[in-house]
């Protein structure tokens, strides 16, 4: 473990490293706050650099996002914590509401932040109001230190190395696509050949589902930056639902696999291999546009790939090869050209998107 740890500090200790510098503007807005609560004689002078702590983000946009949850939810808390104790309910309720607090901020902290943090402060109020006889003042109180720690940590993250979260989505949504590309890649050669073992398409889907999940936070910090208009905003949102919408066509895929039922039709097998060997060469083609459109080649025509394979599914039918195959393989065939179809449709939407965010509306 401290092997680790002293490797990632000699990697990242330089200059140019984006976490070097938010742990150093991060540094230097607590070192502030901390001298600033001490200045203005705050009681409870803690609650000022540990907003700062759990604000400050890489982005500014990441900053912006939470920061502005943290707010809301701290205002809301204190502001309902405030009114309960100048209702003086008795102190067997308070108990009560106090250990609801606690409950409900443990339950929604993973999803949603500022119920998490309007149930911390609500509890934290309650539970200043039963030790101390001015226990209401502490709600202000905390609705001032929140709004002054935010207010610092936003304006370090515009004032020192502002970093924007847009500026690094090309290369995020590359990597993602890469690991998405490599998963499918090890779908299509199970359904084609097997041979593929689980544990391996298990371990290219938890890889791309991780990047998933990074790109994801990255898409709603970028969101959340200043100078963006509405409709950019908008076609961010839709970028990130269109590859959370191709993860999930994999994962369909992955299902439809495992159900096993003898694969593709000998009689299509060929078609098949090229169906999917052209939707491999579109993702290639969707991950070069996402990192360097300038250098990419043209849009490869997956709709007239469709359309050559599904012209020769229906030769196969007419043929009556489908008539002796048993209706559960003969569905496993259907949905998997299905979701080839579908995905496709999802990566000409996504360079559509991302066309749109480079060079503006038609």
């Amino acid at each position: 473990m401290f092997a680790d740890v002293l490797s990632t500090i000699k990697k990242e200790f330089r200059w140019n490293s984006v976490s070097f510098r938010h742990a150093f503007k991060a540094a230097a807005a607590i070192t502030f706050a901390i001298v600033a609560a001490r200045f203005l004689g705050l009681r409870h002078a803690v609650w000022l650099p540990i907003s700062v702590i759990v604000i400050m983000r890489p982005s500014v946009g990441g900053t912006l996002r939470i920061g502005w949850k943290r707010l809301w939810g701290t205002v809301l808390g204190a502001a309902l914590g405030v009114c309960i104790l100048f209702l003086d309910p008795g102190a067997g309720v308070l108990y009560g509401l106090i250990a609801l607090s606690f409950f409900l901020m443990i339950l929604l902290r993973v999803f949603n932040y500022t119920a998490f943090s309007c149930c911390l402060t609500l509890g934290v109020i309650l539970l200043l109001g039963i030790l101390f006889t001015d226990g209401w003042q502490f709600g202000v109180e905390r609705i001032l230190d929140t709004l002054l720690g935010v207010a610092i940590g936003i304006a370090a993250s515009f004032g020192v190395w502002p970093n924007l979260a847009r500026k690094n989505l090309r290369k995020k949504m590359a990597m993602l696509l890469e690991l998405q590309s490599v998963h499918f890649k090890k779908l299509a050669e199970s359904y084609l050949y097997g041979g593929v073992s689980e544990p391996e398409l298990v371990k290219s889907r938890i890889k791309a589902s991780q990047m998933l999940d990074t790109c994801s936070e990255s898409f709603r910090e970028a969101a959340a930056e200043p100078g963006l208009q509405g409709w950019q905003r908008d076609s961010l949102t839709r970028l990130h639902r269109t590859f959370s919408r191709m993860h999930s066509l994999l994962m369909t895929m992955s299902t439809i696999i495992r159900r096993g039922y003898g694969g593709p039709l000998p009689s299509i097998t060929d078609g098949m291999k090229n169906i999917l060997a052209d939707a491999a060469d579109y993702y290639a083609w969707l991950e070069c546009y996402a990192l360097t459109p300038e250098e990419c080649p043209p849009e490869p025509d997956f709709d007239l790939a469709i359309a050559n394979f599904m012209s020769a599914v229906g030769d196969a039918r007419v043929r009556g090869d489908f008539e002796a195959v048993p209706m559960e393989r003969r569905n496993n065939i259907s949905a998997f050209i299905w979701n080839i179809r579908a995905l496709g449709g999802e990566i000409a939407r996504a360079g559509r998107r991302m066309h749109e965010l480079r060079y503006g509306r038609e």
